[in-house]
């Protein structure tokens, strides 16, 4: 009775995650901004990714659960890292503050960090 109730919530949770992946997927070609672009990154590294690696539970096997636990930790602890540096990148790039006008200092020889 449990194997079936696992192999449901598996199941169940795999199609979540790659349901969630392909609309991040269709977000990320769709949209132009880069920052609209994390957005819709953000749905396939957080709770896509966690959701096919949670799916595993259906194994039952020991080894690959903890493996997928430890994916999920790594997952969890990048993703908003990664997220970060490349806003951060594209923020340098456009050279722009949040309010859309153009930060002091920047332009020819704005060393600013």
């Amino acid at each position: 009775m449990i194997s079936i109730l696992l192999d449901v919530l598996g199941g169940a949770l795999l199609l979540i995650g790659l349901v969630l992946l392909t609309i991040s997927l269709a977000g990320v070609l769709r949209l132009t901004d880069t920052y609209v672009q994390l957005h819709a990154q953000g749905l396939a590294t957080g709770p896509g990714v966690i959701a096919v690696l949670a799916s595993s539970i259906a194994t039952e096997d020991a080894t690959i659960i903890t493996f997928a636990v430890l994916a999920i930790v790594f997952v969890a602890l990048t993703s908003p890292v990664s997220a970060h540096a490349i806003a951060r990148a594209a923020h340098r790039r456009d050279g722009r503050d949040a309010r859309g006008s153009r930060s002091p200092g920047d332009g020819e020889g704005g060393d600013r960090v």
